[in-house]
C-alpha cells in the first residue's frame, strides 16, 4: 500500500512540473506577443588603455540573453562574443580583434522562443602602442596554411613594459594586455583566463613579486603578491592550475649551510629553488624546497653556485598529483612527491635512467607530460650548440626510458636559455626559441613550416584552446 502511494505522489509531482514548464512556456509566448522583445539603447565604449579591447552596454526592453556577432570587412569570417543573461542591462566584452581595422558589428538578443536583432553598426579598432613588440610571419609553407586556420597562441614579453599578448596563426596580435612590469611567463588555463608571473628587469632568473591572472575582458581575477598575504617569497619560470583549480610555482630558496669544508663560511647561505601551491585566494596550501634534499658540499664548486644552486626552470604536475621538475644545471629531470616531498627519479646525466650518449640533454627547459603522456622538453643544448625537441617514454618498473622523438633544429635557431616545445596537432612541434627570437613550427624532421619574428623577448609559447567564442543559437548564421 506504501509503495502505490508513493507512485501515485511521484505522479502527481512530475505532472506539476510538466503543467508550470507549459504555463512558462506559454506565458513567455504571449508576452512575446504583448511586448516583443526589443534592443532600445547600445552604447560602444573605447578603452584608451587597450586598443583590442571594446566594451558595448546594451539594454534590452526586457531580462534575456545577448550577444555580439561582428566582421571585419570584406571578410567571410563571423566573430561572436561571450553571452550576457539574466538581465535588461547587458555588458559585452569585443575581445579578438585586429588593429587598424574596421569592423561591422550586430547585437542579438533571445529568449527561448524569440529573437531580437539590432541594425548593422561601424566598429574601428585603433593601432596598438603599449607594450606590444612587432610579430612578423616570415615563412608559412603553403601545405600547411589550411591546418593553421583558426590557430591562437599565448606569448609574452619579459621586458619592461611588458606584456602578454595573443597572436592568430599569421602572427597578427588579436589580443593583449600591457604591464608596467615584465611578463616573465604567462599560461592559458582550462577557465579560459591568462596567468602571469609579473616582475621588473632587475629580478633574475625570470622571476618576479606578482602573479595576475585575468580573463579576456582584462579584470583581474587573481593578484597575489609578495609580502602580501602568504606569498612570503618571489616566483619565477613556471605558473600554471592544477586539477583542483589551485595555481603552483617555482620559487626563490635560501638556506644557511656550514660551507667552511668548501672554503666558505661556517654559517654561509646557498640560494637554491621550490615549489609553491596556492589557493586562487592566496592561501598556501604546500611548499617544497631542494635545499632539504642535496647537499651542497657535494658540489666542488658551491662557492661559486651558491647564488644560482642547480637553477630550475619548470615544474609541471602529473595527473597522479606528483610534480617534475626541471634543472638545467644538474642537466635533469625530477619526479617529486607531492604526499612525502620525497625526490621519486631523477631523469638525464647521473640520473636513475640508463639513456644513450646521444639522447642526454643539456640546459633543458620546460619539462612536461605531452598529449601522447610522454615526457617532453626543450633540449637547449648547450654541450653541443645543437636546440631540439625531446620526448621520452618513462617505465619507472624497468628503469628505462626510451626516446620516442628528437627533433633537432638547425644551427641558427640554437637558444641557448629560455624557450621551450610542444606538441602540435599530434606530429608537429610547436617551438619558442629566444635566442634568434622566433617562434617556430616543424615537422618531426625539423623542417620548418611556419616561423615568426619576434621584435621582443619572449619566454615561452603554447598553442590555447578555446579562445574563440562559438554562435550559441543555430538560426543566427554568418553576416
Amino acid at each position: 500500500m506504501g509503495r502505490k502511494k508513493t507512485s501515485i505522489l511521484l505522479i502527481f509531482i512530475i505532472t506539476l512540473a510538466v503543467i508550470a514548464t507549459t504555463i512558462l512556456w506559454r506565458g513567455e509566448h504571449i508576452l512575446n506577443t504583448l511586448n516583443p522583445l526589443k534592443i532600445k539603447n547600445i552604447d560602444l565604449i573605447h578603452l584608451p588603455e587597450n586598443r583590442l579591447r571594446l566594451k558595448l552596454k546594451v539594454t534590452t526592453n526586457r531580462k534575456c540573453k545577448t550577444f555580439i556577432k561582428y566582421w571585419a570587412k570584406n571578410s567571410r569570417d563571423t566573430l561572436y562574443t561571450g553571452i550576457s543573461e539574466g538581465t535588461k542591462e547587458h555588458t559585452l566584452w569585443v575581445t579578438n580583434a585586429l588593429a587598424n581595422t574596421n569592423y561591422t558589428f550586430k547585437v542579438v538578443a533571445f529568449n527561448s522562443s524569440q529573437t531580437a536583432f539590432s541594425r548593422n553598426h561601424p566598429l574601428e579598432t585603433q593601432p596598438i602602442y603599449q607594450a606590444t613588440p612587432y610579430f612578423s610571419l616570415e615563412y608559412m609553407n603553403k601545405k600547411f596554411s589550411k591546418e593553421m586556420k583558426g590557430k591562437f597562441f599565448l606569448t609574452q614579453i619579459l621586458t619592461e613594459p611588458g606584456s602578454a599578448v595573443i597572436i592568430d596563426h599569421k602572427g597578427n596580435i588579436v589580443w593583449y594586455e600591457a604591464f608596467k612590469k615584465g611578463v616573465k611567463v604567462s599560461h592559458w588555463t582550462p577557465d579560459r583566463t591568462v596567468l602571469c608571473i609579473v616582475g621588473s628587469e632587475k629580478i633574475p632568473s625570470s622571476g618576479g613579486d606578482e602573479i595576475v591572472e585575468l580573463d579576456l575582458s582584462g579584470k583581474v581575477l587573481t593578484h597575489l603578491q609578495r609580502g602580501k598575504g602568504e606569498m612570503d617569497k618571489m616566483v619565477h619560470h613556471e605558473v600554471r592550475t592544477d586539477e583542483n583549480g589551485n595555481i603552483y610555482a617555482l620559487t626563490f630558496e635560501k638556506k644557511v649551510f656550514d660551507l667552511s669544508a668548501a672554503g666558505g663560511a661556517k654559517r654561509d647561505t646557498v640560494h637554491g629553488d621550490g615549489i609553491v601551491v596556492f589557493s586562487r585566494k592566496g592561501k598556501k596550501i604546500w611548499q617544497w624546497s631542494v635545499l632539504d634534499h642535496l647537499n651542497p658540499l657535494d658540489d666542488k664548486e658551491i662557492l661559486k653556485h651558491k647564488k644560482d644552486w642547480v637553477h630550475a626552470n619548470s615544474v609541471f604536475k602529473e595527473k597522479d598529483g606528483n610534480f617534475l621538475i626541471s634543472y638545467r644545471d644538474l642537466n635533469q629531470i625530477w619526479k617529486i612527491d607531492y604526499k612525502t616531498g620525497r625526490v621519486i627519479w631523477k631523469l638525464g646525466e647521473k640520473g636513475n635512467f640508463q639513456l644513450n650518449k646521444d639522447d642526454l640533454f643539456s640546459s633543458q627547459h620546460f619539462a612536461h607530460i605531452n598529449r601522447k603522456g610522454e615526457l617532453m622538453i626543450l633540449d637547449n643544448g648547450s654541450k653541443k650548440q645543437i636546440t631540439r625537441a625531446m620526448a621520452f617514454k618513462v617505465d619507472t618498473i624497468t628503469h628505462t626510458a626510451v626516446t620516442t622523438l628528437n627533433v633537432p633544429l638547425l644551427k641558427d635557431y640554437y637558444t641557448s636559455a629560455k624557450g621551450n616545445a610542444e606538441l602540435f596537432n599530434g606530429d608537429k612541434i610547436l617551438f619558442c626559441v629566444t635566442d634568434p627570437r622566433a617562434l617556430l613550427i616543424t615537422d618531426k624532421k625539423g623542417r620548418v613550416l611556419w616561423k615568426v619574428q619576434v621584435g621582443g623577448d619572449p619566454y615561452r609559447i603554447e598553442e590555447i584552446a578555446n579562445f574563440l567564442s562559438y554562435n550559441p543559437i543555430s538560426n543566427v548564421q554568418g553576416h
